[in-house]
């Protein structure tokens, strides 16, 4: 009986654990989807509205990638997550330099008074 109550709380234990580390890998998976979904909607916008717009969309990335960094952090392993994170965040960056671009060319282009 000693036994099986020991035996038993280990089993507990366990399941405890791994219930535990299937929540944060949820948990990770969302947010990583969130803003992987992000990126895409913002890139998709176009340059022209993303210059106009562009306060609002850095500080929503940052609130994005913040998010992203802490529940990946929580995690031992996060190659899965990787592939999907390095490209969203090299496109958000090629994106955020054409948009600079942009807006230094309507600067060129408006007369200066």
């Amino acid at each position: 009986m000693k036994t099986f109550k020991i035996l038993l709380s280990l089993a507990i234990i366990t399941l405890s654990f791994s219930s535990c580390k299937s929540d944060q890998q949820k948990k990770a998976e969302i947010v990583t989807n969130n803003y992987v979904r992000f990126v895409d909607s913002v890139t998709n916008i176009g340059r022209i509205n993303a210059v106009e717009n562009w306060n609002a969309i850095a500080k929503s990335f940052d609130k994005k990638s913040n998010e992203l960094n802490i529940e990946i952090d929580k995690l031992e392993d996060v190659t899965i997550y990787d592939k999907k994170i390095n490209p969203a965040t090299a496109k958000y960056e090629n994106f955020r330099n054409l948009a600079f671009e942009k807006k230094l060319e309507r600067k060129k282009d408006s007369p200066s008074k």
